[in-house]
Parts: structure tokens; C-alpha cells; sequence
């Protein structure tokens, strides 16, 4: 798990800062929704949908929700801080620690795609992950 949330972090900020994998919701719909609340649903959807195998997410789910928390982090300060790990990723791994999260955190991952499209996004791949 520690290897996973590793890579996840080293990962994350790269692919998510360059636009072109998905289409995000666009700024000025970002600054309208953009709170730590909103971050921390992003960040649990993430870990959960990445660790919890009746939940796993696809590549252009992953890069949407991923995209999104990058702006939604940027949009309330905590982009590239210590806080974004520490108040946000640290807490989300730490729920994996309860069994019963996959499935409590798990089906809020497709409601909130579905939001994310309402919001402009869409999961669909514009070019492969990693090119």
C-alpha cells in the first residue's frame, strides 16, 4: 500500500498539471466550487479507486479526478504545499485502514465523475497516460 500511495504522489502532480489527457471543468467553474471539501472528496475518490478492487477506476476517470483535484488544490492554496499532502492524501490513505471504506467510499466515485461531467469534464482519453 505504501508503494501505491507513493507512486500516487510522485505521479499525481505531473500528469495532472498538463490539461491535455482529459478535459477538466474549466477555471472559472473551479473557483465557483473549489473548497477543502471538494478536495478531500477528489483525494478519497482517488485512493479509494485506485486500492479498492469493486471500485477501480479507469485511466480517463483517474486523470479526470486527478486534473480536477490539482486545480481544485491550486484554486484554495494548498497546490504543491505540504498541507496538500498532510491534510488531504495522509487522512485518505488512512481510511483504507478500515476495512468497511472500500465500500462506504467506493460508489460515491461514480457520482462524482457524474459531477465533474455536469462541470465541463469528461473522462474520455485525448492522448494515452505518460505520452
Amino acid at each position: 500500500m505504501l508503494r501505491s500511495f507513493l507512486l500516487i504522489l510522485l505521479a499525481t502532480p505531473a500528469l495532472a498539471e498538463d490539461p491535455g489527457f482529459v478535459t477538466l471543468p474549466d477555471d472559472a467553474t473551479i473557483a465557483k466550487a473549489a473548497t477543502p471539501d471538494l478536495l478531500t472528496e477528489l483525494v478519497v475518490a482517488n485512493v479509494v479507486g485506485m486500492n479498492c478492487a469493486a471500485y477501480q477506476i479507469d485511466d480517463g476517470q483517474w486523470a479526470l479526478l486527478t486534473g480536477t483535484a490539482d486545480k481544485v488544490a491550486a484554486a484554495i492554496g494548498v497546490s504543491g504545499s505540504s498541507d496538500y499532502d498532510a491534510k488531504f492524501y495522509g487522512p485518505a490513505f488512512a481510511l483504507l485502514d478500515d476495512p468497511a471504506t472500500c465500500d462506504t467510499e467506493g460508489p460515491k466515485i461514480a457520482l462524482l465523475v457524474d459531477r465533474l461531467r455536469e462541470m465541463g469534464g469528461d473522462t474520455t482519453l485525448l492522448r494515452p497516460l505518460g505520452e
